[in-house]
């Protein structure tokens, strides 16, 4: 199997959590939780629980935009470097790139849960790890795009 099939199959996977873990701890949040951090992790916004649903909403959008968008390498969504551009290359990358943000959300909702059952007064900094691993897959495919425009402007 290709990483880029491992990945899907992790991010799905992610995402069935996600909705799991929300659907499970719904009941038992109390009818206002956090909804908001500061940069330190402390709680500056809070919410009605029914809010905790916004987050998984989120994550599945994004999963059917990242799966559609790597459907077609040619995609005016697509801003990618031109060896991206095709569809092997482009579905690792894309892949890649959500893997950090299911683990982000998944993080979000399970500390926010934790702050709401007081088990957490504020979020750990696992956050900023997931960021660092979310931005070096972006940084591989900036490095890659910058190449290829110095490689095209030598051969102009």
């Amino acid at each position: 199997m290709k990483l880029s099939g491992i990945l899907l199959i992790v991010n799905t996977l992610l995402l069935i959590v996600i909705w799991g873990f929300t659907g499970i701890k719904y009941a038992g949040l109390p009818h206002i939780i956090p909804s908001h951090f500061d940069f330190y992790g402390k709680v500056d916004g809070e919410s009605e629980k029914a809010m905790i649903w916004i987050l998984p909403c989120i994550a599945a959008f994004i999963s059917l935009l990242f799966f559609g968008i790597s459907r077609n390498p040619n995609s005016p969504l697509v801003n990618v470097p031109r060896s991206f551009r095709n569809k092997e290359k482009l579905e690792l990358y894309m892949f890649s790139l959500q893997l950090p943000v299911m683990l982000l959300f998944l993080d979000i909702i399970v500390e926010s849960v934790r702050i709401a059952e007081g088990k957490q007064t504020e979020l750990s900094s696992a956050i900023f790890f997931i960021l660092a691993l979310m931005f070096a897959v972006i940084g591989v495919g900036l490095v890659k795009s910058i190449k290829e425009g110095i490689i095209k402007k030598s051969d102009d």
